[in-house]
C-alpha cells in the first residue's frame, strides 16, 4: 500500500472520530456551554475557598501544637517573651 493511501486513511479516520466525538459531546452535555462554564467557575471558586480555609485551620493547629511543645504561648505570633526559660 502506498504511503499516500496510509496517510489518507489515517486523516480520514481522525476526522471521522473527531466529528463523532463532537456530535456525541454536544448531544450528551449536561448543560448549555454558557451554563456549564458558569457552574464550573463557581465550583472552582468554592474548591479554592475551601482549600484556603483548610490551609488556615491546619496552620493554626500546627502553630498551637508547636507552642505547646516548646512551652511558649507566644511562639509564632510575632510577640517575643523577654525572659527565656
Amino acid at each position: 500500500m502506498a504511503i499516500g493511501m496510509k496517510i489518507f486513511k489515517f486523516t480520514a479516520g481522525t476526522a471521522t472520530g473527531t466529528a463523532i466525538g463532537l456530535a456525541l459531546g454536544s448531544l450528551l452535555a449536561p448543560q448549555r456551554g454558557v451554563d456549564l462554564r458558569r457552574s464550573t467557575r463557581t465550583f472552582v471558586a468554592e474548591v479554592k475557598s475551601d482549600g484556603e480555609l483548610a490551609q488556615d485551620l491546619t496552620e493554626g493547629e500546627l502553630a498551637e501544637r508547636f507552642r505547646n511543645r516548646v512551652n511558649d504561648p507566644t511562639a509564632l505570633t510575632g510577640q517575643h517573651t523577654s525572659a527565656r526559660r
